[in-house]
């Protein structure tokens, strides 16, 4: 008999990708309450454009990949990887072109750290699922 419901793993991943899509949806609403603010902090007419774009954008894909592994059980194998893969990237560019200088150093062994732990979780739900759906073949 074939299982069909998601390991822990499969479960944890998931939950990461609604945390992920949650965070970009309140990067959104934090630039549009702090609007004002950010123009006057930063000086830079494109930057509050630029976080709201990218939390919308950040919220959408994350939800959206969310959404496809729990509909459908049997996604891509690609796609979880796609997305944690897409996740790090977008942190570690806007941290390395938009950060202050000064503010690069901050926090850079916890969000590697965060970062490697995400991907041994995509590691291990692939795992998980190679390992079931081999079991019944």
């Amino acid at each position: 008999m074939i299982s069909t419901k998601p390991g822990i793993f499969e479960k944890l991943l998931r939950f990461s990708f609604l945390v992920a899509g949650a965070a970009g949806f309140l990067r959104l609403y934090g630039t549009i309450q702090q609007y004002p603010d950010i123009l006057n902090f930063s000086q830079h007419a494109w930057l509050p454009i630029y976080l709201a774009a990218a939390g919308s954008l950040m919220g959408l894909l994350n939800l959206a990949i969310w959404i496809m592994l729990g509909r459908n059980y049997k996604a891509a194998a690609w796609l979880p990887w796609a997305g944690v893969l897409m996740n790090i990237a977008a942190y570690w560019l806007e941290r390395l072109l938009l950060w202050a200088p000064e503010q690069r150093g901050t926090n850079a062994l916890w969000s590697i750290g965060v970062h490697a732990t995400w991907l041994l979780l995509a590691g291990l739900s692939r795992l998980q699922m190679k390992r079931r759906n081999n079991e019944h073949e």
